[in-house]
């Protein structure tokens, strides 16, 4: 044989011998019929051993599905019951005010002291009524904050909150283009309410509160009660010292009306001090009606 001939046969051989190989590592091939008959039956389709079978990495076009909200704690946070105490939430802060009292006479200083007193009451009273009760309250939106024209504003502010029934709450915004902003900024709140906007109008049912619920909401009255009786004895402090002074001032106090004007300061103080027990009396007794 010539030596291409030689060359050709040794090819031939080598192939010859390796079909066995790419038989195992490609798996046999059957004839289209027979593979449609067998699709679906399992193990009845001949496969190469899965050692030798070639696997490409599969690529899933899907989209993951969305991991529930996690808590502080890095767990899921789980889904409220209607009527249940939002997570998180706390007792209303009062807004703070000034307790120096101040003036240079003694008429002054019973204005000054009447005024700081007044707004503490105010103050109190205005936390109080953020607070849930059974009932619906448009106060209980006043500190629902709502990011509208890139600025976070008090829902109350730019909408019309109005109680319809014993359970519904409707708010419609000032501007209509600001509805799915209000909408959000309800959900963001975690007052656990679900708004329902039909593009003019958000309704909102209020459900019930739990027995549970509603002691911890009494207590958060109490809280802010106690809040407004620490405002109060701080004016009464101030107001207290203001009059020391006049004593030793240009045109100096005689004791008598030091003693008679430190005592009108403990006449408002307490008079103050029993509307704010009066106040949560009433929020707690709103509380405990089903």
């Amino acid at each position: 044989l010539s030596r291409l001939d030689m060359a050709h046969t040794r090819a031939v051989l080598a192939l010859v011998l390796a079909l066995p190989a790419i038989h195992a590592f490609v798996g046999p091939a059957l004839p289209l019929q027979q593979v449609s008959n067998r699709v679906g039956q399992c193990g009845l389709v001949q496969r190469a051993p899965l050692p030798l079978r070639f696997r490409r990495p599969e690529v899933s076009m899907m989209a993951k599905p969305k991991k529930g909200k996690k808590d502080e704690g890095g767990g899921k946070a789980e889904k409220q019951a209607p009527g249940a105490m939002p997570a998180g939430d706390k007792a209303p802060k009062m807004k703070k005010e000034n307790t120096d009292v101040t003036g240079a006479d003694p008429k002054e200083i019973i204005v000054n002291l009447k005024d700081k007193m007044s707004k503490t009451v105010e103050n109190t009273r205005e936390a109080l009524g953020a607070i849930r009760t059974g009932r619906p309250s448009p106060k209980m939106f006043d500190k629902v904050m709502v990011d509208s024209y890139g600025v976070a504003t008090p829902l109350p502010q730019i909408a019309t909150v109005n109680v319809r029934s014993a359970s519904t709450v409707e708010i419609t915004p000032f501007d209509p283009s600001t509805m799915k902003d209000v909408e959000r900024g309800i959900m963001n709140a975690d007052m656990n309410l679900t708004p329902n906007s039909d593009g003019t109008v958000i309704r909102i049912n209020i459900p019930s509160l739990t027995t549970e619920t509603r002691a911890q909401y009494a207590k958060q009255a109490s809280a802010v009660g106690e809040d407004g009786k620490v405002a109060l004895r701080n004016i009464r402090r101030t107001g207290v010292e203001a009059v020391k002074k006049l004593e030793k001032g240009q045109t100096p106090i005689g004791e008598d009306e030091s003693k008679s004007l430190q005592d009108e300061v403990q006449k408002l103080t307490d008079k103050c001090t029993a509307e704010l027990v009066e106040l949560v009396k009433v929020k707690e007794k709103e509380l405990s009606t089903v």
